[in-house]
């Protein structure tokens, strides 16, 4: 890392949240004030603000508030930056899986394959929002190729796919083709299945060979034609992420249905949608109409459980930090229990002058959450600035494997909901915080207050 770099971690974690401190306690003070009022009451709001916005020296108070105050604003701070580095992995992948995967696909309910016709496909493409539809061959091979050897995935397309994923924007060497300039099978392999096999595109002399097993009744009749095999010529790579690069290889679908001894059957119907955002209402008519012979399965589903993963994780994140909160809300029940003290005979002139335990509980509540707001404030305005420099420039600097070799930096996609949660979060513990001092103060005796 450079000097200017390290200058600027040290401007984001250190000089920036101490001035988004003193602008959030400006806001505080002139505009918050005023909303808080609401909650809390004018007296409770205004005798709260005087406590602890006083000029008045009083040593530790004033470090323990400034220590409360910089916990909650670095938990904050990275809370909101956590959660928008989740939401930038999840954009990254999703955008990385549609880029291959369909919007909907349709499968058999029992077996691996399903009858593929024309009705079928026209009763598909006859539903509201379906714009393509085209049947696709999957099916595990054996791909050699003088001493190396892998198993991978072939995926038989038909030339009208293209309309579904745009798969020949996912290249990075060679031509979208199933066959070569004199006319014989080829295929668009994965850069790591290209990689492993050693394949390369300006042979033309020495063909890959394809094997397939048949099924069980093949081996019984005739087990030396029971392994199909065919000869193909590389044409292109390309690239979408790990584990589709490392698996799979495309080839022309009248090639693959051969190969695997499925003429008139299809292991599946890929489906593109006109709204992406309306998949989910697409599949639900479409499963009601096709019945319980097929599954009808949305993007989201195909990766079900790597996003309930990715959810699981943000949310542990979440509650991680959140503890860290409470710790910081220790600081904030210390702070307002020695102010209490300070304070005793001012509480007790209050209420003496009429004011009830309940307006007593609602000042000390109130200064907790002063505490809590300031701290929330400065966070996001931290998270926003950091967000806004990290996507112009790069500040994180990711070190990934295969899967994000093509990254640079942390994605990060900030969404306004997590700035919601998080300040919700941060005011309900500063809240909470205020609760047990401001109990301890309402209980402070008129008489013994004043003597003080």
């Amino acid at each position: 890392m450079s000097l200017s770099e390290n200058a600027l971690l040290a401007f984001l974690l250190l000089v920036f949240p101490l001035l988004s401190i003193f602008v959030a306690w400006l806001l505080t003070r002139h505009v918050l004030h005023r909303l808080l009022q609401l909650i809390f009451g004018r007296v409770p709001v205004l005798v709260a603000g005087r406590y602890l916005f006083s000029t008045q020296n009083r040593g530790a108070i004033n470090f323990i508030t400034f220590i409360s105050v910089w916990g909650v604003t670095m938990v904050t701070y990275f809370l909101i930056i956590i959660l928008s580095i989740f939401n930038g992995f999840q954009h990254f992948i999703e955008n990385r899986y549609t880029a291959f995967d369909p919007d909907l696909r349709v499968v058999a309910a029992r077996g691996k394959s399903l009858a593929s016709s024309d009705s079928l496909e026209k009763v598909i493409a006859g539903f509201e929002g379906v714009a393509e539809v085209s049947p696709v061959v999957e099916d595990k091979a054996m791909l050699t190729y003088f001493d190396k050897q892998y198993m991978t995935m072939v995926k038989g397309l038909k030339p009208d796919h293209l309309k579904i994923n745009a798969l020949d924007t996912l290249l990075y060497e060679g031509e979208y083709k199933f066959s070569t300039e004199e006319g014989l099978p080829a295929t668009v392999l994965g850069g790591t299945v290209a990689y492993y096999i050693n394949s390369r595109i300006s042979d033309r002399l020495h063909p890959m060979k394809l094997w397939a097993a048949g099924d069980a009744r093949d081996f019984l009749r005739n087990p030396e034609e029971a392994v199909r095999t065919r000869e193909i010529f590389a044409n292109a790579y390309f690239r979408v992420q790990l584990e589709y690069d490392g698996r799979y290889i495309l080839v022309d679908y009248a090639l693959a249905e051969d190969l695997f001894g499925m003429r008139g059957r299809a292991s599946a119907y890929e489906v593109k949608v006109d709204e992406f955002g309306k998949a989910e209402q697409v599949a639900k008519a479409m499963q009601a109409q096709l019945g319980s012979k097929y599954k009808v399965q949305t993007w989201y589903d195909m990766h079900a459980t790597l996003f309930n993963v990715m959810k699981n994780e943000k949310f542990v994140a979440y509650l991680i930090l959140t503890l860290m909160l409470l710790i910081a809300a220790v600081n904030i029940i210390g702070g307002l229990s020695m102010i209490i003290v300070e304070k005793t005979r001012d509480i007790g002139i209050l209420r003496a002058m009429g004011a009830t335990p309940r307006v007593i509980r609602r000042i000390f509540t109130a200064e907790g959450v002063f505490t809590g707001v300031i701290g929330g404030v400065a966070g996001m305005a931290c998270a926003v600035l950091f967000s806004y420099l990290h996507l112009e420039y790069g500040v994180l600097k990711l070190n990934g494997g295969q899967s994000f070799q093509d990254m640079q930096y942390f994605p990060l996609k900030a969404y306004w909901t997590d700035y919601v949660a998080t300040f919700g979060t941060v005011f309900l513990v500063s809240t909470l915080a205020g609760i047990y001092p401001s109990l301890r103060a309402a209980k402070q005796a008129i008489i013994p207050s004043l003597r003080k």
